[in-house]
């Protein structure tokens, strides 16, 4: 089901899907390849016009993280679980976000 349906009303339903991406173990290496894979998969959804959603705090609560477990193939840990979708077609583009002069949020000092 859609929130705020009113803004979508041409979305008579979501057909969106849920991806998890997943590890055998749950090294800093195994974090590290799910990190280069969540980057390949979400640039091939963007590719594909598909609009995505990673959800990441899930995986960071011990248990939700293994009730996500408990679905996968045995000894998978999960990593990262991405929403895939198409998103509606907007009828203008959204405004770009203000973005703060650089000085204002780095500074160098030697």
């Amino acid at each position: 089901m859609t929130h705020n349906r009113e803004r979508h009303t041409e979305v008579p339903e979501d057909h969106s899907t849920i991806l998890v991406l997943s590890t055998d173990g749950d090294s800093r290496l195994d974090a590290l390849v799910s990190g280069e894979v969540l980057s390949a998969l979400l640039l091939e959804c963007t590719m594909a016009g598909l609009a995505t959603c990673t959800v990441t705090h899930v995986t960071e609560l011990t248990v939700t993280r293994e009730m996500i477990a408990a679905m996968l193939e045995e000894r998978r840990r999960p990593q990262v679980v991405v929403r895939v979708g198409v998103a509606p077609a907007a009828d203008e583009p959204p405004k770009p976000t203000p973005r703060r002069p650089p000085n204002e949020v780095l500074r160098l000092q030697s």
